[in-house]
Parts: structure tokens; sequence; C-alpha cells
């Protein structure tokens, strides 16, 4: 079965499956799925845990051999397999596949992955593992969902925290559920049953908002400038090197530059121009709502400014880079404002 992060608690509080796949770059909520598995596993006398690293000189046969040679201490045991990268290759693929298909019953297997695709998500060995166990993969929540992760949070903690509270932390802690768990701990801690409003939290919460530059793109093509120039900030204050965020800004606007080309051409831009693009459907109304607010010439515009901002990121512009990038948000979503 395909499980999210959000359902997980319920079904380890029912029931253990005999494999789990936990993937996904998001930290707090895969170790927590992890640490929730291993106590479920100790209660039904899985004693015995054994790790395995699929590096260069990992050998598929070493799972195998664990599986079969059972310990005079333990009859249950634990299978604990990461997989950095996510991809098992060939020789894995087919392993995984009959391995998983005749688990003994006196051994658990769990499989962590880093990395992850969605190519990854048609391979046997993944589909024979969600069919025959729990497949779950953890998302980092977006600015809409995060409040609503974080009420949970607290509702778990028992911590007596009012919306608009909620609302504050998740502005702060935007892009770290780690230090967000840490914070609501900290506070429970400290105020235990206590009332608390946003007036008590403003003063309290250090901004520990981790941003990268998809964020602040995703931002910026989302229509919220104020946001992109909040990223922007935070970027520049963990010391983030502009000709980075330079070449996040230049790539998006090259892409719209040629979306908007082809509208220009065909008058209106297909299912497969977006395919060819790599933009994924889920992307595709956000793009085809700056498309209807952007023309061509405007994409010429904003490409000729960050020509400029490039200059100035290189020392060949006395504008000041971070400051030029920041007019450069405003007007992306404001293109009345450009001036040739």
């Amino acid at each position: 079965m395909r499980l999210y992060a959000n359902q997980f608690q319920n079904h380890i509080n029912q029931s253990l499956a005999k494999c789990y796949l936990l993937v996904g770059d998001e930290p707090l909520q895969k170790q927590e799925a992890f640490d929730a598995i291993l106590k479920k596993a100790r209660r039904e006398g899985f004693t015995e845990r054994e790790r395995h690293l699929v590096d260069a000189k990992f050998q598929w046969y070493d799972l195998q051999n664990s599986s079969a040679n059972l310990s005079l201490f333990a009859e249950k045991r634990i299978l604990d397999l990461h997989m950095p990268t996510g991809k098992a290759g060939q020789k894995g693929s087919k392993f995984l596949t009959e391995f998983v298909k005749n688990l003994p019953d006196d051994v658990l297997l769990i499989i962590r992955c880093d990395e992850w695709t969605m190519a990854n998500d048609k391979t046997k060995w993944v589909k024979t593992i969600t069919d025959e166990g729990v497949f779950m993969r953890v998302y980092q929540p977006d600015v809409n969902e995060l409040p609503k992760w974080m009420a949970n949070r607290c509702r778990q903690l028992n911590l007596n925290i009012d919306p608009d509270a909620i609302g504050l932390l998740a502005h702060r802690l935007e892009g770290n559920l780690l230090a967000a768990a840490q914070e609501l701990d900290k506070l429970k801690m400290r105020f235990g049953d206590e009332r608390l409003d946003i007036h008590t939290l403003a003063g309290l919460v250090a901004d520990n908002a981790r941003f990268d530059v998809f964020r602040l793109t995703d931002a910026l093509i989302a229509g919220d400038s104020t946001r992109a120039i909040r990223i922007l900030r935070s970027l520049h204050q963990n010391d983030t090197s502009p000709v980075v965020i330079h070449w996040a800004l230049e790539n998006l606007t090259r892409q719209l530059a040629e979306l908007a080309f082809i509208r220009a051409d065909k008058h209106n831009v297909s299912k497969a121009d977006f395919q060819r693009m790599r933009i994924w459907p889920k992307q595709q109304p956000v793009f085809q709502r700056v498309l209807n607010q952007l023309k061509l010439s405007d994409t010429e515009r904003l490409l000729q400014r960050l020509s400029d901002i490039d200059r100035a990121i290189k020392g060949r512009h006395r504008d000041n880079p971070w400051q030029a990038m920041e007019r450069w948000l405003l007007l992306f979503n404001q293109p009345q404002l450009m001036v040739s």
C-alpha cells in the first residue's frame, strides 16, 4: 500500500507490515516513521537489527545471507537497508523483487532512500514492495501546508497555541521541519499548558526559515513578490552565491520567453510543449497564469535586466546585485512598470 506521512501513525498503531520503503529528502518525517517502525517491531519480538548500506562494495547476496542466518539469541530480525540514491540497478531490482515476495515471517525489511524520482516509482521492485508491504514518500510541506502540519504537531504535544501564533511560527520556520519540531518542543517545556498567543511568540522564535532558489522561483511564478523578496533576503543572509540565484531566475525567464514565443506563433501552448520543457502538469496552470500576464516583449526586457544584474555580480556594473534582484522580482509580476 501507499501511505502519506499523515496516515502513517494510524497504520503503525494498528499493524506491522513485512516490509517498508521510506523515501524522500525531508529528514524529520522519514526518521520519525523509521523510529515508529522500530518501536512497533521490538514490541512484536524483532530484537535484532542489521544495517546495510548500498554502496560500491555492497553485494545483494549479503542481504539473503542475513535473512537466512538466524542468531542464537534472537528469532526475529530487522534488515535495515539504506539505499541513498534510490537506484537498485538491474541486479538489485531483480533480487529485491524475489526477496520481498519470499520474505520469511521472522524478517522485517526496511529500505530507506534519500533521493527519489518518478522513474523509480515504475520499477518492478518498488511495485512489489507496494503490493507486499508499505511505500511512503515524504515531502517538505509547502507554505500553505505547513500551518496544518504545525497544528497537528501542537495537538500531539498538547501545546495550547492560537492559530495566529501557529501562522507566525510557520512563517518564520518555513522549509525546516526539524527546526520547527525543536521549537515546539522547547515551547512545550517552557510554557506547559499555558495558552500561547502571537504576542508571546513574536519575540521568542528566531527566524530559522531555510529557503532555496527553487522556493524563490516558485513564489515568483505564484505571483507572491513579497514572499519572493523575503526568500531572497534569507538567501543573502545565509551567504548563498548570487550567481546561483541569477542562474535560477534566468532559467525560469528563458522558459517563459520560449513559451511566450510559442504562444505568439501558434496562439496557444500545448501540453506537449510543456512536457518538452519539463514543466509538469502540477506546474502548468501557474505557468499559464504568468503567460497571460507577460508578453514576449516583457520576457525579453526581463532577460535584458538580468544581463545587467549579471554584470553587477561580476563587478562590471556599479549597481548592488542584491538590490537589483529585489527590483527585478517586483517587476516580474508588474511588467507594466518596465520601460524599454
